[in-house]
């Protein structure tokens, strides 16, 4: 049976890879700081560790939006899979904090490049009315990683030990590069801009300013957003006397509706426009993260966290479908996406440690309430300042080379 399009040109070189590293990935986040725990480090060190893996994505997206100028899609795809697979091994080696540090660096880097060469070879291959289904799909199997993984890599490591599961996250990173390597062709979008770092990219960064004080703080809005429903909703429900059972009741039936709306979200973006799904899962959001401040019991917060739910479901791709529009009519597509993920991966760095700031000097309800205020005005910003990106370029231009303040390339 044929699969239809953009869909069956994208099973073999990005779907099938996705689902495998979205399930050893996600994994992997609840795995390592679990694991720094079983080694008796505490959790200062936990947390340190998740955080060294939050700078390793920050320190390589710009790098990694150069590498894709310069090299093509493909080529950065593997170097992500092969640091991933760099990383899982030293995690499985030694349990010396040291090397824990580096790994946890190394991962994050890897992941940087993962995403940025999907978000990449997604736009280089798909029509513009094909790019939100496309991402759509891909964030949709995210979500069933987010699932499946966790829960697989609890089992694996509690029968089979830590070590042996990071052995295993370390094969499917190179099962997942088998399939692009062997699929997948290599895209390449030289445009004779500079490929030259930190030059190339603070000249894309002049050209497109306008873009990034808009789109880019609506992305980091929303980011920030979906990192403060991650780290909120546990912790209100510790707050309120719940248990890990029934927190974790909380956590399945979010995800469930969540992972409902990617595939009509993708349609929706594809046929009416980006903005149909970005301005109402902000809202929602906004909205959620206000009420969690008023849960009083196990129904009540179950209330706002399915809410929350169908706020991240109506977003699913849709940072990633708008950079890639962007990236598109920019002309600049690797460096531009470089930035791109720079700046919402900023949102979801910042958001944990702006939080736990917000508790140490006011409380949960203070967090929550300023998380909603950033979300409000991000979707101020959307709704008057970002223009639909499906058709036209931003701005009130249209094509390649639209997405600036400047026609000076």
């Amino acid at each position: 049976m044929q699969l239809p399009s953009p869909y069956d040109r994208l099973l073999m070189p990005v779907y099938l890879p996705s689902f495998i590293m979205s399930v050893s990935q996600m994994a992997l986040l609840i795995l390592l700081p679990l694991y720094v725990l079983e080694l008796g480090y505490g959790p200062v060190l936990a947390s340190l560790v998740m955080g060294l893996r939050g700078i390793g994505l920050l320190l390589f997206d710009l790098p990694a939006g150069m590498l894709v100028t310069r090299f093509g899609d493909k080529p950065v795809l593997l170097t992500g899979l092969g640091l991933t697979l760099a990383g899982t091994l030293l995690l499985a080696a030694t349990p010396h904090p040291l090397i824990l540090s580096v790994a946890a660096v190394i991962l994050g880097a890897g992941f940087s490049a993962w995403m940025l060469g999907r978000q990449s070879y997604i736009a280089d291959t798909c029509k513009p009315d094909e790019v939100g289904r496309a991402i759509a799909l891909m964030a949709g199997l995210q979500r069933a990683g987010s699932f499946i993984g966790p829960a697989a890599g609890g089992v694996m490591a509690q029968f089979a030990g830590y070590p042996l599961t990071f052995v295993v996250a370390a094969a499917s990173a190179v099962a997942a590069a088998i399939f692009v390597a062997s699929f997948m062709r290599n895209v390449k979008h030289d445009t004779g801009e500079s490929h030259e770092f930190p030059a190339g990219t603070l000249s894309v960064l002049r050209s497109h300013r306008k873009v990034f004080a808009t789109a880019g703080f609506a992305a980091f809005a929303l980011q920030v957003m979906r990192a403060a429903r991650q780290l909120l909703v546990p912790l209100v429900g510790a707050a309120l006397g719940l248990d890990s059972v029934q927190i974790g009741a909380i956590y399945s039936l979010s995800a469930a509706v969540d992972m409902c709306l990617f595939y009509p979200v993708g349609v929706l973006v594809d046929r009416r426009g980006r903005k149909w799904s970005a301005v109402p899962s902000m809202a929602l959001f906004a909205i959620g993260l206000a009420l969690l401040s008023t849960a009083g019991g196990f129904e009540s917060l179950l209330a706002v966290s399915l809410l929350l739910g169908v706020a991240n479901g109506l977003s699913a791709g849709i940072v990633l479908i708008i950079g890639a529009d962007l990236a598109r009519q920019s002309g600049q597509r690797g460096q531009f996406l470089g930035l791109w993920r720079f700046i919402g991966d900023v949102g979801m760095t910042a958001s944990p440690m702006l939080t736990s700031v917000l508790i140490g000097a006011a409380s949960l309800a203070a967090a929550s309430v300023s998380a909603a205020g950033i979300g409000i005005a991000g979707t101020l910003v959307m709704i008057l300042l970002v223009p639909e990106t499906l058709r036209k370029g931003p701005y009130g231009r249209s094509g390649p080379g639209a997405c600036g303040d400047s026609q000076d390339r």
